[in-house]
C-alpha cells in the first residue's frame, strides 16, 4: 500500500522556519554568550547569571523546540533528513559549547594536583619564573604561575587546612581559598571569566563565585582566603628547601593547542602599550598605568591598591585600617611584599624589625590575604572606589 504524502500549508511551513530560527538563536546565542565570544563582544556578566541560575530550563526548551521541528518534518517532510541531523548536531554542539567546553578544555585539579620536590622542579623552572607560596602551620606548597594557567585550580590539605589555589591569567591574580562552603566541601570548576577576572561554579552546591571579590553570587556573604607570597622560582627554592611544587603535566594534546593559542594574546595583554585582550574593564582610572601591577587590600568592603613604587619606598609601613592594625613589609633581598597583622594574641604591638616569615622581638606576626600582582585595570574596575598607597 503506497504512503501518502501529507502537502503542507505555507502556514505550516512558516511555522516551522520559525522554530528553527528560534530554536538556532537560543542555542547559538547561549554558545556564544558562555564562551570568549560573549567577553569580546562584551555581553553584561548578569546574563551570564541568569543563564547559568536557569540552565537546564533553558536547555530543556531548545531540546523541545528540536523535538517538535522533528516530529513536523517526520509528517510533513518539510527538511532533508540529512539537513535536520545537521542542524540537530549543530543544537548539541552549541548545548556542549555554552555548558562543558571550557571545563573540559580547562579541567580542575582541585582534587588531582600533583606535587614534586625542589629538586624536580628545578627541572622545569627558570630562575626568574614566578611562583606563588602558601604556607599554614609550617607547611608550604609551591604554585608556578605558568602551571596554574591551564587548570585555574590546583587544591591540596596544606598545614591540616583543605585549601584551593585559583588563579586567573587575565587579572594576573592568585587566590587561595578554603574549600568549605557552609559546611561542606566545594567541588570547584571554572565557569568563564567576565570582566577580565575568573567566575568559578562549585559543581555540588551549584553556587558561582568570583574570584577577586570571593563573593558567592546566589547564597551571599564571601569564601575564606589564605594569604599566599609571589616571588621568583630562585627565591622560593631558597626560602622553602623543603617544599612541594605544583606541577601540571600538560600531557593531553589540547593542552599544546591552547598553549600556543593563548601565548600571543597572552603576551600583548601584559603589554603595556596594548589593549587588553577582553574589552570588558573600564579604562576610565588613569591614577596608574592599566598595565600596572599591584597588590590589593580588600578589608570590611575597602579596597586599596599597594604600587611596587610605594613599597620600595616603604619597606616598613605601620598603618591601621578600621582599627585594625597592619604592617607593610618589603624585603628587598628577596624582593617580596607581605602583609602582617600587628596583634599578637589580639594585642597590639609595637614592631620595630621583622622578617619575611613574620619573626619579631615580641613575636611571630600572621600574614594577611592580598591580591598579589593584579593588574590596576582588572582591580579599579571591579574596585571603583579603591585607595592607593603609592
Amino acid at each position: 500500500m503506497t504512503k501518502t504524502r501529507i502537502t503542507p500549508s505555507a502556514g505550516l511551513i512558516w511555522v516551522f522556519l520559525v522554530l528553527g530560527l528560534v530554536t538556532a538563536f537560543m542555542a547559538i546565542f547561549a554558545a556564544m554568550l558562555m564562551t570568549e565570544v560573549g567577553q569580546l563582544l562584551d555581553w553584561p556578566r548578569q546574563w551570564l547569571i541568569t543563564y547559568y541560575e536557569h540552565r537546564w530550563v533553558y536547555i530543556g526548551i531548545n531540546l523541545i523546540l528540536l523535538a517538535v521541528m522533528w516530529v513536523l518534518n517526520a509528517r510533513y517532510a518539510l527538511m532533508h533528513r540529512y539537513l535536520m541531523g545537521l542542524a540537530t548536531v549543530g543544537v548539541f554542539l552549541c548545548i556542549f559549547a555554552a555548558n562543558f567546553l571550557l571545563p573540559t578544555m580547562f579541567p580542575s585539579s582541585q582534587t588531582t594536583a600533583e606535587y614534586v620536590s625542589i629538586e624536580e622542579a628545578d627541572k622545569f623552572m627558570k630562575p626568574d619564573d614566578v611562583i606563588y607560596a602558601v604556607e599554614i602551620n609550617g607547611d608550604v606548597r609551591g604554585f608556578p604561575r605558568h602551571h596554574l594557567e591551564i587548570p585555574h585550580i590546583a587544591g591540596d590539605t596544606i598545614g591540616g587546612e583543605d585549601v584551593t589555589m585559583t588563579f586567573c591569567a587575565l587579572s594576573n591574580l592568585p587566590v587561595v581559598i578554603d574549600q568549605s562552603s557552609n559546611g561542606e566541601k566545594m567541588d570547584l570548576a571554572i565557569l568563564i571569566q567576565v570582566h577580565n577576572n575568573l567566575l568559578m561554579k562549585d559543581s555540588n552546591s551549584g553556587e558561582l563565585i568570583q574570584q577577586i571579590t570571593g563573593e558567592k553570587e546566589f547564597s551571599g556573604g564571601k569564601v575564606t582566603e589564605y594569604p599566599n607570597d609571589m616571588m621568583s622560582w630562585e627565591t622560593f627554592k631558597t626560602v622553602y628547601p623543603e617544599a612541594t611544587v605544583f606541577e601540571y603535566q600538560f600531557n593531553r594534546p589540547v593542552d599544546t593547542f591552547l598553549q600556543n593559542l593563548f601565548e600571543g594574546p597572552l603576551e600583548q595583554h601584559f603589554d603595556e602599550a596594548e589593549p587588553p585582550i577582553f574589552p570588558t574593564v573600564d579604562l576610565k582610572d588613569t591614577r596608574l598605568p592599566h598595565k600596572e601591577q599591584v597588590w590589593g587590600l580588600n578589608v570590611n568592603d575597602r579596597q586599596f591598591a599597594i604600587t611596587k613604587e610605594f613599597v620600595e619606598q616603604n619597606p616598613f609601613f605601620a598603618f591601621e585600617l578600621d582599627g585594625q592594625p597592619f604592617l607593610l613589609y618589603y624585603d628587598e633581598d628577596l624582593d617580596v611584599v607581605t602583609l602582617f597583622d600587628r596583634r599578637i594574641d589580639g594585642e597590639t604591638v609595637d614592631v620595630t624589625e621583622v622578617d619575611f616569615f613574620g619573626n619579631t622581638p615580641a613575636g611571630q606576626l600572621s600574614k594577611v590575604p592580598m591580591q598579589n600582582g593584579v593588574f590596576w585595570m582588572v582591580w579599579s574596575h571591579w574596585f571603583p572606589n579603591t585607595g592607593i598607597l603609592g
